[in-house]
């Protein structure tokens, strides 16, 4: 029950944590600002509110997300995770450490 709790607990902290950096991204390069040009451009009227653009750019990020981190389709492929990947090349540079950089 506790490595449930820890993985739980883990599991929000990365949630809200991926939130936060994709909303300072989007505010750090006034995404809202950008989609309003891009409206006026294709349109030629001023574009306010929610709307295909924006709508269109969520949905691209979650499925972004969902398809790189292998996770659309039911059936395990041996293809390893980003999150894999990088905890074996981790490993690897604590056992060279641990050997003496042999």
């Amino acid at each position: 029950m506790k490595d449930r709790a820890k993985v739980v607990f883990v599991s929000l902290i990365i949630f809200f944590g991926t939130a936060f950096a994709i909303m300072s991204f989007n505010e750090d390069v006034a995404v809202q600002g950008l989609f309003e040009k891009i409206y006026m451009m294709i349109t030629g009227t001023k574009h306010t509110g929610l709307g295909i653009i924006e709508i269109s750019y969520g949905i691209g990020i979650a499925l972004g997300i969902t398809v790189f981190f292998n996770r659309l389709s039911d059936k395990k492929n041996n293809e390893p995770t980003p999150i894999e990947l990088k905890m074996k090349q981790y490993e690897d540079q604590v056992n060279d450490y641990s050997d003496g950089g042999k």
